[in-house]
């Protein structure tokens, strides 16, 4: 793959769009004793209405499986590309901690990602597309290059996925599974979506306009390797598509949890086939990566942030 240096770090251009900043919290004075049986008894008819409200899904939103699994992907397919800024928190095995990144991903399997250190320089950078990729410890002026294998880009997600996958989440999408679309069932709110195929299933929970709001896959029962789950959540219409401006990620069989809050984000802007370029740096070791080559994990994990900055969007009402 060719390779350019270590870009400085890039602010995404265009429409940049982020998180609603929480609301403030709100002091909740305490009741009297006449407030506080009002307060029991209006708790008890809302339980009750609950209880009997119909299960409503999205109006938009198909109970057919196979035409719900089309409106998934046309939804998912809506967005192209994003790069940004994003808080990254990461728990597992090799190596837990916080750090901020510069990420970009364009389909189907561009990558580049850059470790950003305490005072916003580059620490780390890695670059995947087209089968190949190329990581560079600015730190030890090392350039790690070979095949953009699940195992190598592990370096990333400590859960081996392939290029294509990780593309998939950071556009905000659930890869999904090639397997037969068994059933919709409704819910209030939502439409879950039921695929499997032999030793594979993933439950989809879809919300309005055919957003996926959490993704279950499930291999050998939820036991096996490459079992996870995705929540996606705060979607903001960006770029002339539904962005998700948090994505969490959970393997109970790798003991892995990962937390990415975009804190600028950019959608469907200009592509640039440079980013996803990497060029040997000045006096930088080059290593092959192969059997015993293995780039280190702990540059894509580690540092704690600076105090983050909140940016705004155009908020979907839930």
């Amino acid at each position: 793959m060719a390779c350019s240096a270590p870009p400085p770090r890039r602010r995404p251009a265009g429409e940049a769009a982020a998180a609603v900043a929480p609301g403030a919290p709100v002091a909740v004075p305490r009741p009297g004793c006449g407030h506080r049986r009002a307060a029991i008894l209006a708790a008890g008819l809302a339980l009750a209405a609950g209880a009997c409200r119909p299960r409503t899904p999205p109006p938009d939103l198909s109970l057919d499986p196979r035409a719900l699994l089309a409106q998934v992907e046309r939804t998912q397919a809506a967005v192209r590309r994003v790069q940004g800024e994003a808080r990254v928190r990461v728990q597992a095995p090799g190596g837990s901690g916080s750090l901020r990144q510069f990420l970009a991903a364009e389909r189907p399997d561009k990558l580049h990602v850059e470790a950003l250190d305490f005072f916003g320089n580059v620490a780390a950078v890695l670059v995947a597309g087209g089968g190949r990729f190329a990581l560079y410890d600015a730190r030890e002026k090392v350039l790690y290059r070979g095949l953009a294998t699940p195992e190598n880009l592990a370096r990333l997600v400590p859960l081996p996925l392939p290029a294509e996958d990780l593309v998939e989440i950071l556009c905000g999408s659930a890869p999904l599974l090639a397997g037969e679309p068994l059933e919709a069932a409704p819910g209030g709110g939502f439409v879950s979506l039921r695929l499997a195929r032999e030793g594979a299933a993933q439950v989809l929970r879809i919300g309005a306009q055919a957003t996926v709001e959490r993704s279950s896959l499930a291999i050998a029962g939820g036991i096996g390797p490459g079992s996870y789950d995705l929540a996606f959540e705060r979607h903001r219409l960006m770029g002339g598509a539904w962005f998700p401006l948090e994505v969490k990620l959970r393997s109970d069989p790798a003991r892995v949890r990962l937390d990415l809050t975009w804190t600028e984000a950019e959608v469907n802007g200009e592509g640039s086939p440079t980013l996803f370029e990497l060029e040997t740096p000045r006096g930088a070791r080059v290593v092959e990566v192969g059997a015993g080559n293995i780039p280190p994990a702990e540059l894509f994990r580690g540092t704690e942030p600076p105090p983050d900055h909140q940016d705004h969007g155009a908020s979907r009402s839930d």
